[in-house]
């Protein structure tokens, strides 16, 4: 199947959880400068989803680029992903309704961990789908490398379950979660090495 499907139903869902997330926030019921910065919260969550949303939409875009055509196995990689990302507009309510509580923003990171995990699961199975592809070499040395930034992302989003842990009224938890999203504001380098190498490689082919 080419992969436009799959990049429209995807981008499709995306959209749709960005604006069911806004529309979790109320408008004030008075016309005060008070009423209009109690939300305050909501909007500070509503931000940090979005950019955490807005940031893998852009990784996607990006990874997608290798495909030209999907497997059943990118398919349901793909799902998942969608499926666990489907979650941010319940957790993002929970949090803001809640004035991030401990649970709430416990239950926020660790869906943000299960997120990433789907993440680089599709990114690993469309790696490996790509590079079986190809007959480069130095192809396998970058298939392999270490992973520092999936290792980081995570190291960061373990320090944010701590905090949202031991110290839930400080929101630290999400200055640790918008730094984990900031290291993937620039798309995976690898990802465009290898697209290059697929790009050198059809044109060989040609």
């Amino acid at each position: 199947m080419p992969k436009g499907r799959m990049e429209a139903f995807s981008d499709g869902v995306i959209a749709i959880i960005i604006t069911i997330m806004v529309l979790g926030i109320s408008a004030p019921e008075g016309s005060g400068m008070a009423d209009l910065l109690s939300l305050g919260p909501a909007v500070i969550c509503y931000a940090v989803s979005f950019v955490g949303v807005g940031t893998y939409w852009n990784n996607h875009h990006h990874l997608l680029n290798l495909v030209q055509r999907t497997t059943g196995r990118m398919l349901w990689s793909n799902l998942l992903f969608l499926f666990v990302l489907s979650f941010f507009p319940l957790a993002t309510d929970w949090i803001q309704k809640t004035d991030f509580a401990a649970l709430p923003t416990t239950c926020y990171i660790v869906l943000n961990m299960l997120v990433s995990l789907s993440y680089m699961n599709l990114e690993r199975v469309i790696r490996n789908a790509v590079s079986c592809q190809l007959s480069i070499s130095g192809m396998s040395e970058l298939q392999h490398k270490s992973l520092a930034k999936e290792r980081w992302t995570l190291g960061l989003e373990a320090v944010a379950l701590v905090l949202a842990i031991a110290l839930p009224t400080t929101h630290l938890a999400f200055v640790a979660m918008v730094l984990a999203f900031s290291l993937w504001v620039i798309p995976d380098l690898r990802i465009a090495r290898l697209f290059d190498a697929l790009a050198t490689y059809e044109d060989d082919e040609g």
